[in-house]
């Protein structure tokens, strides 16, 4: 499989084997699978030198050391103290090797006379297994497959195994690597929290506890006076393993990462407990410590833990409670955990002395996606361009953005030239298709919405209104929808029942908009996890299920979404009653967003006029249409 890829690879360079001298770049998609492809090279320059094998086609290999001059590849030790320069001078056939961890230098890129990219294919996958194992993958599972390591792969098909037992293999693999990952504290993947842009309130509370936690280095504070773990709150991509990462380095502290989802993936209860116990160990060990607890509403989704029974899930949150304030201290070790929702999050959990504040990590603004957009693409653009790379990716996460300057790197390797804003463009262009007027003119309405009807029914400004006019045409960018509004974060110790109904109306305003501006509303509500419809379906199945606020008192599941959803599937005079809700809650906000319907053209207009609307603008926006309204 990684000769097939490698082969595949060098087609970008044809006839580079004939020749007595070369440089060449080989970016490689993993860290593990390095001595795999180094001999697939090495082969496949044996087998095309014209003169027959033998070392004489063997290249020399370069892998990129850090500052320091420690190189993580402890094999290739004999090379460690060699510069660039010197293995120029000494070799005839350089190969630099870059991967994900240890990327290639810029000065390697420039002197490389080319740059390839090896990446295994699902054909390749296939291509391997028939031939190794007498296998025969469909496509489904080879794309599932194929995003295993080599030498995973190689390891759960050895003796045999029926494809059922190779699939298990790999996932217990997979999660065994992920589980727990200990970072040193000079990693250097990631910039110190000072130097990144983005993460507003975040970014101010981790630079006061990096001084905090160096005055208690120092002995000039005590424990008890600095905060002992945080929740970061945010959909996938918008930074929060980078967040804690960079954390850890402005504190001079060590981090360790334990995923709380792939220790549930190791199957039983002990494992799991084995492997969070661990990761509290390695931090206490280690203070000053940042543990960085990923996916941490996992912890109660009892249908991903094997199937035991509700206890185990129970028993893994009495664990981690223990662990947080049990009888072993944990002075020195800061717990950050991240999650996407925070109704999954047991509340034992933000407690004091736990996780005591909840922080929510939006998708950066105009400026930091500018300043995140230059970062990642390493090379200067004029102000103008990166204006418009600005407005072109509103709503954008962190992570997109990485992905996008990735690519307009990838196109000038392929061009051979230096980057340029016209290269930017034209990714752009490739990637994104420009959005309709009309289809802009609905998402403007849509979110509207949604903020006329939180300030009017929840008495809440919305911090953020945008909406995006491009759309994905390509795998790898995430966007959802045509627009989000985001609304504060209600830290409320109960609810009542209106507050429930309160937000299902504010949830299902977007729908009602559209029905009243357009006479139908589109699906742009449903059809994922996630989206407006959704949440409300779940906070209704809540409300009747649980809260004891519908017009019964039997207490039917706890709220998470996974018992929710089961009791949807199965019962349908609850799902009737939850429809109920929801219907009562639609004509509410047909009601109200009818009554306001000047405010709600307004500030469509204004959003689709803007693309985008801050908290201030909007505030401003909506007391003076009200005012003028009570005129």
């Amino acid at each position: 499989m990684a000769r097939m890829a490698v082969r595949r690879a060098l087609r970008q360079c044809p006839g580079l084997h004939r020749r007595s001298a070369y440089i060449l770049g080989v970016e490689l998609p993993n860290d593990i699978d390095t001595k795999l492809y180094e001999e697939a090279l090495e082969h496949e320059f044996q087998s095309m030198d014209p003169d027959g094998p033998g070392r004489r086609a063997c290249p020399e290999f370069h892998y990129f050391i850090d500052e320091r001059g420690k190189s993580s590849y402890r094999r290739k030790a004999p090379f460690e103290a060699f510069s660039v320069g010197k293995k120029l001078t000494e070799h005839q056939r350089l190969i630099g090797i870059g991967t994900p961890k240890h990327p290639m230098s810029d000065v390697f890129r420039t002197i490389a006379e080319a740059v390839i990219e090896v990446r295994p294919e699902r054909r390749h996958l296939q291509a391997a297994s028939l031939i190794a194992r007498g296998f025969h993958l469909s496509d489904h599972i080879a794309n599932d497959l194929i995003a295993h390591n080599i030498s995973n792969l190689s390891i759960a098909f050895r003796g045999n195994r029926p494809l059922k037992a190779v699939l298990s293999m790999l996932e217990a693999l997979a999660a065994a690597e992920a589980s727990i990952t200990p970072k040193g504290r000079d990693d250097e993947e990631t910039p110190p929290l000072e130097e990144m842009s983005g993460y507003g309130e975040a970014k101010e509370w981790g630079l006061e506890l990096a001084r905090d936690l160096k005055d208690w280095s120092a002995g000039a504070l005590a424990w008890s006076d600095v905060d002992r773990g945080v929740l970061l709150l945010g959909g996938p991509g918008t930074g929060k393993t980078v967040f804690a990462k960079a954390l850890a380095r402005s504190c001079g502290a060590t981090f360790v990462e334990c995923s709380l989802s792939k220790t549930q993936a190791l199957g039983h209860l002990g494992d799991m407990l084995k492997g969070i116990n661990k990761a509290f160990s390695e931090a206490r060990n280690n203070t000053p410590a940042i543990l960085f607890l990923d996916e941490f509403d996992g912890v109660g989704n009892r249908e991903t833990l094997s199937r035991h029974a509700p206890e185990y899930a129970t028993q893994v949150i009495t664990g981690l409670l223990e662990l947080m304030d049990g009888s072993e201290k944990r002075d020195g070790v800061v717990i950050i955990a991240a999650c996407n929702r925070l109704e999954t999050i047991d509340r034992a959990f933000l407690r004091p002395g736990r996780l005591e504040r909840v922080i929510e990590i939006r998708p950066p603004d105009y400026a930091a996606r500018k300043a995140i957009f230059s970062q990642h693409l390493m090379s200067a653009l004029p102000e103008d361009d990166l204006n418009e790379i600005g407005r072109l990716t509103e709503g954008w996460t962190g992570a997109e953005l990485e992905r996008l300057a990735r690519d307009c790197r990838r196109a000038a390797r392929r061009t051979g030239k230096a980057l340029n804003a016209q290269q930017v463009e034209s990714t752009i262009s490739n990637t994104f298709t420009k959005v309709s007027p009309r289809e802009l003119e609905r998402f403007a309405v849509h979110e509207a919405g949604h903020v006329v009807a939180a300030y009017v029914i929840s008495d809440v400004v919305a911090t953020e209104a945008v909406i995006r006019e491009y759309g994905k045409t390509t795998n790898g960018y995430r966007i959802e929808s045509g627009g989000q509004t985001t609304l504060p974060v209600a830290q409320a110790s109960f609810q009542v029942r209106s507050d429930y109904l309160d937000k299902i109306a504010v949830l299902l305003a977007g729908h009602a908009a559209e029905e009243l501006f357009f006479d139908e509303a589109s699906d742009g509500a449903g059809l994922v996890a996630g989206s407006d419809l959704e949440q409300a379906t779940m906070v209704a199945a809540r409300l009747v299920a649980s809260s004891g606020l519908a017009k019964n008192l039997v207490f039917r599941a706890e709220r998470t979404d996974t018992d929710l959803r089961r009791i949807l599937r199965e019962d349908p005079k609850f799902t009737r009653a939850c429809d109920t809700i929801l219907r009562a809650q639609s004509q509410r906000a047909h009601h109200v967003l009818g009554q306001h319907e000047s405010i709600l053209r307004a500030i469509s207009a204004e959003l689709g006029r803007r693309k985008s609307l801050a908290r201030k603008e909007i505030k401003r926006l909506l007391t003076l249409k009200m005012d003028q309204k009570s005129d």
